[in-house]
């Protein structure tokens, strides 16, 4: 592919940018130079590369979900993509949050900006689920390129909440929460930047895990933020929660065996309530998850009142970097730069084309985070993500001293119930609306810690999300600690 020229009259427009000029008689001599670099870097094309990951299999791209087979509109394409191994997921279908790479099964990223993209290759996680002998059978709706919470963004319509249509799944992750409702799906992956796989999790009555950062890898799965993309199992029980996970984590701890030994109670575990994870949760919420501290205080569990004032930096750390951390990397062709491991080529070329010819039909926080991410990358070069990410490391550290004193912390997963579908919202009040639920979870994806929510409690007939956030790499305790509740509170409603 022949790299396209730069113009003198461009050049000039570009050193502008930067703040210089070109003395006279340069521009000629620039005009040679960046043709000498485009002439040089379109050797790339014709240069070994490393190949795609592509596992044999069968692999039948399948079709789009109607509404007679997918009443909840979880799901954005059936399909079946299987290989001939055995393993722990032997006989388990799993859908993939449609930001997945499955070789061969068209992704979308709940965006027209990737209307008729196939990917080439599997992402880490793909490869994983089948060389363990799970067979992938859809993937899941999901918010507009995982930019809201609300599960009312995406291209295909907003996914509705099995315990109230009238509702929605929450998001970003809420196709792979309604999914777990079907009967032909056993569990699914959702992928968590600021709460995408606990909030609809806690709204669909399931159970959802954000793992430490770095556990799960995210290479072939479109992202936000290298820095706090995470990737994680959402399943109907902590069982089928930990096998997955036992599956896509990298090696090391053995989730299955922590699960075999988990104690009748809660004799000798120090709970600590976090105080700041109450704070704007309404009532009722809080009152049943109130109910079930109480449940857990009855398990002879050590319950204590704990603080974590950085807590309350969440906001502004989680919208400081992703804000302009996501717009630039879309800037970057969705890979970003400076980063070692494997690059994807086809999602740049996606993208470029996608934004191109369908960038009018962005969501409106895509819009937003587009148009004000690119006026603090150029007005500041990254000052204010960087003070964001120095940030990250008091929370951190808050997170760490309550740890130091408790097993397990414990606060509500959001702050209210599931969202009541609104067909007509004014462009701020949906925006707001749509990160609003990400009160609590957001923190634990920039401090990197696990988190874990529960079914456990109710409000009203729908569910109420507990969780619990555990020490980093140490998923395998806070696993155990959640079958000795499942065992013994049992999920709501």
């Amino acid at each position: 592919m022949a790299l396209r020229r730069i113009q003198p009259r461009e050049l000039e427009e570009l050193a502008a940018r930067w703040h210089f000029s070109f003395a006279d008689g340069e521009i000629e001599e620039f005009v040679d130079l960046t043709g000498w670099l485009a002439e040089t870097i379109e050797q790339l094309d014709c240069l070994p590369a490393a190949r795609p990951r592509v596992l044999e299999a069968q692999r039948d791209p399948g079709r789009r979900a109607t509404p007679e087979d997918d009443p909840y509109n979880a799901v954005v394409r059936w399909c079946r993509v299987r290989a001939e191994f055995d393993g722990l997921l032997s006989g388990l279908r799993v859908g993939v949050k449609d930001v997945v790479a499955v070789a061969g099964v068209p992704l979308t990223c709940g965006s027209p900006v990737f209307d008729s993209f196939v990917p080439d290759r599997d992402a880490v996680v793909t490869e994983r689920i089948l060389t363990a002998g799970g067979e992938i059978v859809c993937t899941t709706n999901m918010d507009h390129l995982a930019t809201a919470a609300s599960g009312d963004t995406s291209a295909f319509g907003y996914t509705r909440n099995p315990f109230d249509p009238n509702r929605t799944a929450g998001g970003s992750s809420g196709g792979s929460a309604a999914a777990l409702h079907y009967d032909d799906v056993d569990v699914t992956i959702g992928c968590d930047q600021g709460g995408s796989i606990r909030v609809p999790s806690a709204w669909c009555g399931v159970v959802g895990l954000k793992p430490t950062h770095g556990l799960v890898p995210y290479t072939g799965i479109v992202g936000i933020d290298p820095s706090f993309d995470h990737c994680g199992p959402m399943a109907r029980t902590v069982g089928d929660a930990a096998r997955l996970l036992q599956v896509i984590a990298e090696p090391g701890a053995d989730y299955l065996r922590a699960l075999a030994g988990a104690p009748d109670d809660l004799r000798d575990v120090r709970v600590g309530v976090v105080s700041e994870g109450f704070v704007g949760v309404d009532p009722d919420v809080a009152g049943a998850v109130r109910g079930v501290i109480e449940s857990i205080r009855e398990l002879h569990a050590d319950v204590r009142d704990v603080s974590i004032p950085e807590h309350a930096f969440a906001e502004a750390v989680t919208l400081g970097s992703s804000i302009e951390g996501m717009a630039m990397l879309l800037a970057g062709g969705g890979n970003g730069y400076h980063r070692t491991g494997e690059y994807w080529p086809g999602l740049a070329a996606a993208l470029n084309r996608g934004l191109a010819s369908s960038a009018g039909g962005l969501s409106d926080q895509m819009k937003l985070i587009l148009v004000f991410g690119t006026h603090m990358q150029r007005t500041y070069l990254g000052e204010w993500y960087a003070k964001a990410q120095g940030v990250r490391s008091a929370m951190r550290t808050g997170y760490d001293r309550a740890l130091a004193e408790c097993d397990l912390l414990v606060m509500p997963t959001t702050p209210t119930t599931a969202h009541l579908h609104v067909e007509e919202m004014p462009v701020a009040a949906r925006v707001r609306r749509g990160w609003a639920p990400l009160a609590n979870t957001s923190a634990t994806d920039m401090t990197g810690h696990p988190a874990l929510t529960l079914p456990a409690a109710e409000t009203g007939g729908l569910p109420v999300g507990v969780m619990l956030v555990g020490r980093r790499f140490d998923e395998a305790r806070m696993l155990q600690l959640a079958e000795t509740l499942e065992r013994n509170v049992g999920w709501r409603p």
